[in-house]
């Protein structure tokens, strides 16, 4: 077969288009969140040199997560001039420059990285008492690696949210991808003797369904609160309020709903102590303290309820599980391959009981009389998760007590100051901050309640009953009661 072409010689006339010539849109845009971000571009086109903005239409663009793990294209504004409160959140995006011309339906796109950093970023977060009210301050890390006291974070950063009440607790874990319409993957909670919320971790933002009752399901009781929220391993939680426990569990949809705090064989409820005594990391269990029968209980896997703890054998037991005795403190602490620090006291007398035990296997390590000075009027407590040492806090004064030789030493003393918070931080990542050794100290000042009455002194904790060193100290905020540490 034969093929042919026939040689195209028609007469065409071709016209130049107004095509844009230039635009002085950079390789970067930085911005700070929260702040104003003005830009007026240089643009110009071929064909019109006066360059009428009435001709053309525009848009700035960039490309952002959606909340579901994915990304889309998100629109700034549709103006020639870029006048804008920043609300996104803290990162580096592409974005884009476009513009369309009105007549020939032609659209020119500049591409350029916006890069956005938040002043308010990572920090120390803490629940304040301010005049018998919750106030949320922060020491705020800034680039030169110090820290700035943020006072009224919620005012600062308007973050819609208004707190009543009592502070009562703070904290922030790595929930992974919560239920809800908010789309929040990193849980920043704060609560009051009047309810528990979370808001959003980058820009404090938050909205009615932030609050913890849209992380329940069922019955919820009247006046709710978390009195505690821990994680345990990653994605799940413990959470306890109104004397019940709670357990989530995000991969297998096990939200918080009917109480753990229950235990099979007795086909019996109980009233928990608001302590969850497990290692955070761990994804096998966690000991509550049941307050109804004054005894330790653990709660195992992704199970409903919690079982009893049975005794060891005789010549390994330093004391019942079942003790008898009112529960004043429960923490697990990294000290000596980890465990559970108690104390104890006689519901007949004025005796304090150090108990230790293992969370894994139920072995004890450790039980005998506090014999340190004034333990009797203890009013925070925290174990030092290098030496094992228990400090306690009486009025003006911080002791160390050490269980190996029964003595305590004062370590500090604020004279006419108060203590309101002790304690051994455990940060999510001990890697990047290594301080969970360090102890943390709340005092404030009585005769000032103008919200700048509360201090924080962190202290290294020598070996050999060593005197502390001060690391850090700062000043300016309110009472502390609770801190957690937004991390990156």
């Amino acid at each position: 077969m034969l093929n042919s072409c026939k040689k195209d010689i028609g007469n065409y006339d071709y016209t130049e288009i107004n095509e844009l010539k230039q635009t002085d849109i950079p390789k970067e845009i930085t911005a700070i969140y929260g702040k104003q971000l003005v830009f007026n571009p240089t643009v110009s086109f071929t064909q019109d040199a006066n360059f009428d903005e009435t001709k053309y239409t525009y848009e700035w663009t960039y490309i952002g997560p959606n909340g579901l793990g994915g990304s889309k294209l998100f629109q700034l504004a549709t103006t020639k001039n870029l006048n804008m409160q920043v609300s996104i959140v803290a990162g580096t995006y592409s974005a884009y420059f476009s513009v369309t011309n009105k007549d020939t339906g032609i659209k020119y796109t500049k591409p350029f990285t916006l890069k956005i950093s938040n002043e308010i970023n990572e920090g120390w977060i803490m629940m304040n008492e301010v005049n018998g009210r919750a106030r949320v301050d922060m020491l705020s890390l800034n680039t030169a690696g110090t820290f700035d006291v943020i006072n009224d974070l919620l005012a600062t950063t308007n973050s819609g949210l208004t707190l009543t009440g009592k502070p009562v607790m703070a904290y922030t874990y790595n929930t992974g991808l919560l239920i809800g319409p908010d789309a929040i993957s990193y849980g920043l909670y704060l609560g009051t003797d009047q309810g528990t919320t979370k808001i959003d971790p980058n820009t404090f933002k938050w909205t009615k369904t932030m609050t913890l009752n849209y992380e329940m399901f069922g019955d919820i009781p009247a006046g709710f609160y978390a009195d505690v929220i821990q994680q345990r391993g990653s994605g799940t939680s413990y959470m306890i309020g109104k004397g019940n426990a709670y357990y989530y569990e995000r991969v297998q949809n096990i939200y918080y709903s009917v109480p753990i705090n229950y235990i099979t064989s007795e086909q019996k409820g109980f009233e928990v102590a608001p302590f969850v005594g497990g290692d955070p990391s761990s994804i096998t269990q966690a000991i509550f303290y049941d307050k109804t029968n004054r005894r330790f209980v653990k709660h195992t896997g992704s199970a409903s309820t919690c079982t009893t703890l049975p005794d060891p054998p005789d010549a390994n037991k330093l004391f019942s599980f079942s003790t008898k005795m009112d529960l004043l403190f429960m923490k697990w602490s990294s000290y000596a391959s980890g465990g559970i620090f108690a104390v104890l006291k006689d519901p007949n007398s004025t005796k304090r009981y150090l108990a230790r035990f293992n969370t894994s296997d139920n072995v004890q390590t450790y039980y005998a009389e506090i014999l340190g000075t004034d333990f009797v009027n203890a009013e925070f407590y925290a174990v030092n998760p290098e030496f094992g040492y228990l400090f306690y806090a009486v009025g003006s004064k911080i002791y160390e007590y050490d269980m190996v030789y029964k003595t305590s030493k004062l370590m500090l003393d604020f004279g006419s100051k108060k203590i309101s918070y002790l304690n051994f931080y455990e940060f999510k990542s001990n890697t990047k901050y290594p301080d969970r050794m360090k102890l943390m100290v709340g005092s404030y000042d009585p005769s000032i309640s103008d919200g700048t009455e509360g201090s924080l002194g962190i202290y290294t904790v020598p070996g050999l009953n060593g005197d502390l060193v001060l690391a850090k100290s700062y000043t300016g905020f309110g009472k502390v009661k609770s801190i957690t540490y937004r991390e990156r």
